[in-house]
């Protein structure tokens, strides 16, 4: 855009906090050289620094002192190491052509650009916010489901959460087919329409990344045919929503509960640590024996030996043995919110569900694994 002189000064923590939020999209080994640059432009008297994937867009507005109006993209890598090994409080940039002139008190640079016009256009969200709820509510409990989202691209749907809104709730819920994971949010408005997407992992994790810098109040969500919208503050990130249906799981999770034990999370985490020692070579594999004030947790390695731990448990029902992949109950236990937990059993053969003791919000189902006796 010949012609155009972007001029403007904004401190160095204004500046370092922007594209630490939405620097992490654009990549430096992107297939067209634009997705590698990030857009600065001046709006409204404050700076537009996004970046985008082509399938996520994230934008976020700092404050600075405006001269000029002015846009120009510039490589991400480059401008980020900059910003951030400058210690200087205050930064001037300058457009010159396409080439962006970057001085503070100790430190000058001439970092060149691509023309703004050539970046791609952050698709818009016109629909008005479905819900609006605190974001570090959301980003807790989208984070309990996120362990649950397939890495095989062979069902895209189920490498994505599935966000339900209906009624005074909004449902989260994940699965790869080996375990499931669900979190229930209440909402103080009803939604006006029941509303169902699929809305990959990666964008999830970037949001809760975003979340955890910024500490945003609000999160607002709005949906149109296929892209969603986050909105947090000063910060948007628009993304593509995955195509297909999310399977049908409410009719596998268990009703009538033979076996339950409750659990202390820390107690039962570090026998699991330590059992995953000897399952590693096994295939994560471990025994669990349910017993009537005790769990005993089995592992064993054909090349390092064998390990059993006792950890102290009320179990109600009959006694059992059970398999499951460690890694999988370590995964919950990391992300529950809760001293206690349940184990819950229907037999040797069916899911196990574990949930948070004495609350119906969250539950996580794991399918045991068969081996020989």
């Amino acid at each position: 855009m010949k012609g155009v002189k972007m001029k403007l000064s904004c401190t160095q923590e204004n500046l370092n906090r922007g594209l630490s939020v939405v620097s992490r999209i654009a990549r430096s080994q992107a297939a067209l050289p634009i997705l590698s640059n990030i857009l600065l432009k001046t709006e409204k008297g404050r700076v537009k620094i996004s970046a985008t994937d082509l399938e996520i867009g994230i934008t976020y507005y700092i404050g600075a002192k405006i001269e000029e109006e002015g846009a120009i993209t510039v490589p991400a890598r480059l401008l980020v190491d900059f910003v951030t090994m400058n210690t200087d409080k205050t930064i001037d940039l300058e457009l010159t052509e396409k080439s962006l002139k970057l001085e503070s008190e100790k430190y000058k640079a001439v970092i060149r650009g691509i023309d703004a016009s050539e970046f791609p256009l952050i698709p818009e969200v016109k629909e008005e916010p479905i819900v609006s709820l605190s974001a570090i509510d959301f980003k807790d409990s989208v984070s309990q489901v996120l362990i649950a989202t397939s890495l095989e691209e062979l069902k895209p749907v189920l490498t994505g959460v599935c966000l339900k809104f209906h009624s005074k709730e909004l449902k989260l819920a994940a699965t790869d087919s080996f375990r499931l994971a669900e979190k229930v949010i209440p909402l103080e408005t009803p939604v006006q329409e029941q509303t169902e997407v699929v809305v990959p992992s990666r964008t999830i994790s970037e949001l809760c990344r975003v979340i955890s810098l910024i500490n945003p109040t609000t999160i607002s969500i709005a949906v149109s045919q296929n892209q969603i919208l986050f909105t947090l503050d000063d910060l948007k990130i628009v993304s593509r929503v995955i195509e297909g249906n999310f399977p049908e799981y409410e009719s596998i999770i268990p009703k009538n509960i033979e076996t339950e034990a409750v659990l202390e999370v820390g107690e039962f985490q570090n026998a699991l640590k330590i059992a995953h020692l000897f399952a590693k070579e096994g295939g994560n594999n471990v025994k669990l024996n349910l017993k009537k004030d005790k769990l005993i947790i089995h592992a064993t390695s054909p090349t390092l030996g064998e390990n059993t731990a006792s950890v102290p448990s009320s179990c109600s029902g009959p006694e059992i043995e059970i398999t499951f992949n460690v890694r999988f109950l370590l995964d919950v236990l990391s992300v529950i919110k809760s001293d206690k937990i349940s184990l819950a059993l229907v037999g040797k053969f069916n899911p196990g569900m574990i949930r948070p003791y004495n609350r119906k919000d969250y539950l996580y189902l794991v399918m045991p694994l068969q081996t020989e006796e």
